[in-house]
This record gives C-alpha cells, sequence and structure tokens, in this order.
C-alpha cells in the first residue's frame, strides 16, 4: 500500500486527476468557491445524466449549437478550476508563445535572472497551467497557416533541445508530443497545397484527443439509437440541432461549445505512456489525500451527512445542501464527482491476474476509457504474475499447450512458400498472432475468452486448420520426422499430442519410447558418437599412426 501511494504522489498515470495536479491546483479551487453562482453551477454540473436529459431538450431547441453566443455564455455556466487556469484561447499567436518562454522572471530589484525560469519549472512538478498557456497556444486548427506552424515548431524545437524541463518530465513529454502533433499537421497542409482537389478533415487536437466532427444522421434514424451523452459536462448530445465532436482514439465524445473546456487527458495517450493496467487492486487512498475534490475536475465534494433534531417527541432531519456525493472508481482508487463518474461498469484487469474476478465493479468514465483501449493488447504476462493460475484454472493449462501446439506450427508455416501465397496465417489469426508468436503475453480478451470458454474453440479451430494444411502440403509433409527407436513409418511432427521434442537437437520421437530408453535421445547419442569418432581420427592422424 506504501509503494502505491508512492507512485500515487508522483503521478504515475499522468492524468489531470493525480494527486500532484490537485495539491497544486488546492489553492485555486478553495480561492474559487465564495461565490453562491458557481455553487448553482456546480450543482447542476454533477448531476447525473439520465438528470440532465428534460433540460437538455430544452436547451436544444432554445440555443443553436453552432453560434458563438453558445461559446461565450458556456465559462460561465460551468466553471473548473482548469477552466480558470486556461482562460486564454487556444488560437493565439506564435509571438506570444515565445514570449511566455522565453521571457525570464524579475527579482526583487526589478533585474531579470535568466535562470530563473528553468529552475522553477525543474522544481514545481507538473503543472497543468503549463500545459496549456505555453504549449496549446500554437494554433492546430484548421485556420492555421504554414508559415505559423514553421515557427511554432522551431519554437518547440528549440525548447526540447535546451531541456528547459528537464528528461523526463510530464512538460517535456506533453512538448514533445505537441511538437510531433506540429509536424504532422504541417506535412498534411503541404500535402493538401500540392493536391487541391484533396478533403483535408477538420480535425481538433486537445489534450493528446484527436476531435472529428460527428455526423448529422436523420431524425428517423436517430430515434432507433441510443442516447449519447458529452463527457464533458454530461449533457445529453441532441445530434440533429447540436454539432458535436468525437475522439478518434478514445471515443470522447463533446458539445461543440464544451470542445474548448476540455479537461481530460487522452485515454490513447495514457494506455500509451504506461502501456500496462494498474497492478493493485483498488488503490484507495482516501478523500483526505485528495482534500476532498473530484480527482478530474477539482469539484468539492461531500457527504450528504444529516442533522437529528427533536421536537415534541418526533424526530426530523436537516439535510445538508449543495453536497456532492463522491464515487469510487475501482480501477484508480480515485473518487469523482457524479459527472466524472457515471457509475458505468467494468471489468477489472487487476481482480483478473490476482483472483480471477471477472465481476464488473463500477469506474469512472476515464477509466472506462482506459480499459477498452488495453483489452486488445497483449500485455499481461500471466504466468510471471500469477503462476498457480495454471494449476487451478484447467482452462488456462489448456489453452497454454494449444499455444505451444501453435508455436510449432509456425516453424512450418514460416516457411512454406504455399501457406505465404494463400496468406494461411493471415487470414486464420488475423490481429490476434501473438497467441502463435509467445506463450507469455496474454491481453485482457484473451484472459475473458479463456473464463467464457471462447478461446480455446477459437484455439482448436486455428490448430485443425494449421494441422491439415501441414500434413497435406508437399514442402511441410517433406519436413516431417520418424521415430528412431521403433523405426515405424508413422511419420510424426512436433506438435503430435503423442510425440515428444528434444530440446538439444529437435528430433522428434514417440513420447512412451522416449520414457522407456529413459528419456535418452537417439540423434544426441548418435552426434556424441560421430564427435568421438572424429576426435579420434584426428588425434591418429597427428601422431602419425
Amino acid at each position: 500500500m506504501q509503494s502505491t501511494v508512492q507512485n500515487l504522489r508522483e503521478g504515475l498515470w499522468n492524468l489531470p486527476s493525480t494527486v500532484n495536479s490537485l495539491l497544486l491546483a488546492g489553492t485555486l479551487l478553495d480561492s474559487g468557491r465564495g461565490s453562491s453562482s458557481e455553487e448553482l453551477t456546480r450543482e447542476q454540473k454533477t448531476r447525473s445524466p439520465a438528470e440532465r436529459d428534460d433540460n437538455n431538450n430544452d436547451d436544444a431547441e432554445e440555443e443553436p449549437p453552432d453560434s458563438d453566443q453558445e461559446d461565450d455564455e458556456l465559462p460561465e455556466k460551468r466553471t473548473h478550476a482548469s477552466d480558470r487556469m486556461s482562460a486564454e484561447p487556444m488560437s493565439s499567436s506564435v509571438g506570444s508563445l515565445r514570449a511566455l518562454c522565453d521571457e525570464p522572471e524579475q527579482d526583487e530589484r526589478g533585474e531579470k535572472d535568466p535562470t530563473a525560469t528553468t529552475t522553477a519549472t525543474n522544481t514545481a512538478g507538473p503543472d497543468p497551467a503549463v500545459l496549456r498557456v505555453k504549449w496549446q497556444l500554437v494554433p492546430l486548427d484548421q485556420n492555421a497557416s504554414l508559415v505559423e506552424l514553421s515557427q511554432a515548431i522551431d519554437v518547440c524545437r528549440t525548447l526540447v533541445r535546451s531541456n528547459a524541463y528537464g528528461p523526463d518530465t510530464d512538460q517535456s513529454k506533453w512538448l514533445v508530443r505537441h511538437l510531433v502533433e506540429l509536424r504532422y499537421r504541417y506535412r498534411e497542409l503541404v500535402d493538401f497545397s500540392r493536391d487541391p482537389e484533396a478533403v483535408l478533415e477538420e480535425t481538433e487536437v486537445i489534450l493528446g484527443h484527436h476531435f472529428v466532427r460527428r455526423k448529422q444522421f436523420p431524425f428517423q434514424q436517430l430515434q432507433r439509437k441510443q442516447h449519447l451523452y458529452c463527457d464533458h459536462c454530461s449533457g445529453v448530445i441532441w445530434n440533429v440541432v447540436q454539432a458535436s465532436y468525437v475522439c478518434n482514439d478514445c471515443s470522447f465524445a463533446v458539445h461543440h461549445k464544451c470542445l474548448r473546456n476540455v479537461l481530460r487527458i487522452c485515454a490513447h495517450v495514457v494506455t500509451t505512456e504506461h502501456k500496462l493496467p494498474i497492478e493493485c487492486i483498488c488503490p484507495e487512498i482516501g478523500l483526505a489525500f485528495q482534500k476532498y475534490t473530484c480527482a478530474e475536475c477539482g469539484t468539492q465534494l461531500s457527504y450528504n451527512t444529516s442533522t437529528s433534531i427533536n421536537c415534541f417527541g418526533l424526530e426530523f432531519k436537516a439535510e445538508k445542501l449543495n453536497s456532492i456525493q463522491p464515487r469510487l472508481c475501482d480501477y484508480t482508487g480515485l473518487y469523482y464527482c457524479p459527472a466524472c463518474h457515471w457509475n458505468d461498469t467494468s471489468i477489472i484487469p487487476a481482480r483478473i491476474t490476482n483472483n480471477w474476478d471477472f465481476v464488473p465493479r463500477k469506474v469512472c468514465r476515464a477509466s472506462r476509457q482506459q480499459i477498452n483501449l488495453l483489452l486488445a493488447k497483449p500485455v499481461i504476462r500471466l504466468e510471471e504474475k500469477n503462476p498457480r493460475l495454471f494449476t487451478f484454472i484447467p482452462q488456462l493449462a489448456e489453452v497454454k499447450r494449444a499455444r505451444v501446439q501453435l508455436g510449432e506450427m509456425k516453424r512450418y508455416l514460416i516457411a512454406c512458400r504455399l501457406a505465404d501465397e494463400t496468406r494461411l496465417v493471415v487470414k486464420q489469426i488475423g490481429k490476434r498472432r501473438h497467441l502463435m508468436e509467445s506463450i507469455e503475453l496474454y491481453s485482457v480478451a484473451d484472459l475473458v475468452g479463456v473464463e467464457d470458454g471462447t478461446l480455446l474453440n477459437y484455439l482448436r479451430t486455428i490448430r485443425a486448420t494449421f494441422e491439415h494444411h501441414i500434413r497435406n502440403c508437399v514442402i511441410c509433409s517433406g519436413k516431417a520426422y520418424i521415430c528412431e527407436f521403433c523405426n515405424n513409418d508413422q511419420i510424426l511432427f512436433p506438435f503430435d499430442d503423442d510425440a515428444i521434442c528434444c530440446n538439444q537437437c529437435n528430433a522428434v520421437s514417440h513420447r512412451e519410447c522416449y520414457q522407456r530408453r529413459k528419456s535418452r535421445c537417439a540423434k544426441c547419442a548418435r552426434l556424441r558418437r560421430r564427435a568421438l569418432q572424429t576426435l579420434r581420427e584426428q588425434l591418429d592422424l597427428e601422431n602419425g599412426n
């Protein structure tokens, strides 16, 4: 538990919901809660998506989605601590970026210290304000010109080479990511200028998200679809009358008016950075460590406590007003507000690898997106983490045996010209080639398939197809073996159930014959005798015999 808390303090998961960013934004949160209007907006924001259907229906009829008035009114309707830190627009000029990056701080005498900026950045830790103010001021929308992008690339390249934020800090990582996005957008514009008939897709890059505009569906088709909610304000997205965007990487949906106020880092960025899922089961650290604020948006959290009052023998309860019930995420162990935690359920990878538990638990929206992106990635070394599972779960042992046989078949298929021409391996196994590449890596989807039996049936079908090709192919069948103990004419392959393969010379023989000879390989013994005979002949020649 101590190591888990230490990892949280160091910002292991690189989210805006890390404890470091919460502690840094604590003063802003405390200073921004004085007015009663913000209390009302916070109460409206923390309602669940189901409670917002009726209100959003009225809003959709009154406000046009693409109007400038809607964008101007949004900060007054919903205010976050990070929104106050990112008050400047992202479409500022590159000159302001250079002024922010190059202007040194002033000391008490009014003189500028050139080393003050670097020292303060290296010691302060991850700061969300630096993320938005310094780097995302560079225009990444469709209105950015080649000249602006080229200047922004030069500024970012200078910051990377100067190593102003340290070798392995969150600021330097985000700066490199932003430099990659600038280069990619610059190359897109160059290709678009060379081909006037090409269509440039409108993409908005915010906190690692790649937002594209959602298509407008007809009203009859929309009625058959399930309601889509905004991941920022948790309101209903009425696709007929409201413009909306969706992230191509993590499926983060957002209103057009909420686009510039997104707080959550793209789940694809987080999973790419850390690769492995959280290994601890619900590493809860408590609300006190979070300063009783939401781990994502920084909203104040408090339990709905009631005070009992006795009057004339009757008991009355006075409930606390404007209280926001915290919701625990079983994946990260952090507490969230109802706007960031919709009571979605998902299987937890840590519970599967440790307890073989597939019961869905309640997780926040960010955790659900991360788990969905990790479902098909083979990143879990199950036998290293929990080797006893292969003893208590018979299906795991069978899946391992089937993968070992597929690995033996791979030696024949990759060397077969006919199998390569017919693309046998690609058609049968597709994107799940890790099942035959190694026997160590598993994905979360593989473990779910082991539990419900679908993975074992899938492996048996592939094994039957590959075995039929190897036994009937002219090239593959010519590489078969014959048992040297019994000299039977039956051909053997390493993946046969009654065959055993030598670990040294790869010779294949019957399992019964090999055990009858006390596990001594006939080919290895013949090779040793031949090596001794060759050595004696060389010694006789040297001695002149």
